[in-house]
């Protein structure tokens, strides 16, 4: 891949110049659960530049009697973003594509038509624990151009509920697909939706998708981005208005569904009640003022509005170097109208297995490593390999509960996602990590580590792990596990 090759070094040297391990390591200090970063919240409202258009969600398809069935046609093509005609890569026309709502048990079909130009596509249902098999979600799959394919994923009837998303999963294409905007999101709705506080809660779905264009509407060449391009895209919007009541509480599910790039997220005035990460409901809900999410992750946030005014809602700075991205306005915030009696905010959701209490069959350890080659560029690979869909990594016994520790011998956030089985985080850089809830997309930290937990259950199969940064999946930060009876 020379083009990947080109970006490799480019970014790389640059990123080595800016920070040294000294200043990595230190960007650690004050990230607590979650990765939240510290940070205080602005007492009043804030000046903000003209608000846009009124938030628009992504056009929403539904289940029904147990069964969604949708087409996406994935295309290089004419679509509208921020109400400006563009050629990009997307699904269906969209960018982002339709949202997609299911309940648990549903079976979720969805043929995929690949009318790229030159390139294959597949499709992964990010999060899902569903079979890594046949036509569900097996990403070893290529769909190539001119073909059809009809995929199906059976959801479980327990599948927890929350904000989980799809997207393009070719190796060596799924950053370029990604970053041109073939991903969207998905929701499944289940009994978390009626816990008290929660029930009857207006709801706000915000993906935030990274993504350049030039002046003539073509998507921007990945070679040419050299930085997290400006402006965000939030729901294919610029800078939209969220509209809220003096005292009303809202209910946003958030998504960093871009290819590449960090946000750290804070609503300015205004503490973020955290009660999902990755779908997966919290023990309790944890208030936050920002809220690092890494390429893929997700949170749920209540949100109650304060005084009448206008609020930024807002990525802070964040990452060393060229991985460094910018304080960028994603949404106003407007309080406004007849106040509301505001409600009691749950103190408790719902509890989890703790998996440090379970035995471990095994534990593992892996490494994100960036080699030097001679000949200037870098080669991503974890622990001296890099990824090859014919060799299997590590054979995993199904029910197993294993410890595996992700260490990182970079200066760069890698996020790291494992498909199929989520996970629980129980220590960060060797120190005990006390989580809420389990995640499926974790950072890993400069020249740090973190130790999960995971339960491999229900499904046999080979599937993957990676950095979610996929400019380095397609470099080969990936592997393969197998999962046998």
């Amino acid at each position: 891949q020379p083009r990947l090759q080109q970006r490799l070094t480019r970014r790389t040297t640059l990123g080595r110049l800016a920070v040294g391990g000294g200043a990595a390591a230190a960007l650690v200090t004050g990230l607590g659960p979650r990765l939240t970063a510290a940070h205080s919240a602005a007492p009043v409202a804030t000046p903000a530049p003209p608000p846009g258009p009124d938030l628009v969600e992504p056009e929403e398809v539904v289940s029904k009697d147990g069964l969604l069935d949708v087409t996406l046609t994935a295309r290089l093509g004419p679509a509208k973003v921020a109400g400006r005609d563009v050629i990009t890569y997307v699904y269906n026309h969209s960018f982002p594509g339709p949202t997609m709502r299911i309940h648990p048990g549903d079976r979720l079909r969805v043929k995929l038509v690949n009318q790229l130009p030159d390139m294959p596509t597949n499709l992964h249902v990010h999060g899902f624990h569903v079979s890594p098999s046949g036509n569900s979600d097996n990403v070893f799959l290529h769909i190539m151009p001119g073909e059809t394919f009809q995929f199906e994923f059976d959801t479980p009837t327990d599948h927890a509920p929350g904000l989980y998303w799809y997207h393009a999963h070719p190796h060596g294409y799924s950053e370029l697909q990604v970053y041109g905007g073939m991903a969207g999101g998905i929701v499944n709705v289940g009994p978390f939706d009626d816990l008290p506080g929660i029930a009857g809660l207006k709801e706000r779905v915000l993906l935030i998708q990274i993504s350049a264009f030039r002046a003539d509407g073509h998507l921007l060449p990945l070679e040419e981005v050299t930085a997290a391009p400006t402006p965000y895209y939030v729901n294919g919007q610029v800078n939209p208005t969220i509209r809220i009541r003096p005292g009303e509480t809202q209910r946003w599910r958030i998504g960093n569904i871009s290819a590449d790039f960090f946000v750290n997220l804070h609503l300015d005035g205004h503490v973020m009640h955290e009660t999902m990460a990755d779908a997966n409901p919290q023990d309790r809900p944890v208030p936050q003022n920002a809220i690092v999410l890494g390429p893929a992750e997700r949170t749920e946030v209540l949100v109650q509005a304060g005084a009448p005014g206008t609020y930024q809602f807002k990525t802070l700075p964040f990452g060393p170097g060229l991985q460094a991205t910018p304080e960028v306005l994603l949404a106003t915030m407007v309080v406004e109208g007849e106040p509301v009696t505001s409600t009691l905010l749950p103190t408790e959701l719902v509890p989890f297995l703790d998996l440090r209490t379970v035995p471990v069959d095994r534990t593992r350890e892996l490494e994100f490593q960036m080699v030097p080659q001679p000949d200037g560029t870098f080669k991503d690979q974890i622990s001296g390999r890099q990824f090859d869909p014919d060799v299997v990594n590590q054979v995993v016994r199904l029910g197993a509960t294993e410890e595996w520790t992700i260490s990182n011998a970079t200066e760069f956030w890698h996020p790291f996602h494992i498909h199929i089985n989520d996970f629980q985080v129980v220590a960060l850089n060797g120190q005990p990590y006390e989580a809420h809830g389990y995640d499926d997309t974790f950072p890993v930290p400069p020249h740090g580590s973190f130790t999960m937990r995971i339960r491999f259950t229900d499904f046999t199969g080979r599937f993957v792990y990676h950095c979610h940064i996929l400019n380095h999946e397609d470099g080969g930060m990936m592997g393969v596990v197998d999962v046998v009876s």
